[in-house]
């Protein structure tokens, strides 16, 4: 998936813990990409470094 840079789209933000099968929506993010959708969630929330690695964004899927 490519994003433009021009506009800011809202990622799902998911944590999976150990022993986890399926990860766990934590919360939405505006952004431009993934990676920065991530990082201010996390700066937001004040995640401590070692959850930062279980934290991932992705784009909804579209609702059919």
């Amino acid at each position: 998936m490519v994003f433009h840079g021009d506009y800011e789209v809202e990622f799902e933000i998911y944590e999976k813990g150990e022993g986890e099968v399926f990860p766990r929506l934590i919360g939405r993010m505006a952004a431009v990409s993934p990676h920065d959708a991530k990082i201010r969630w996390t700066e937001n929330h004040e995640i401590e470094e070692e959850r930062f690695n279980k934290i991932y964004a992705l784009f909804p899927p579209n609702p059919q």
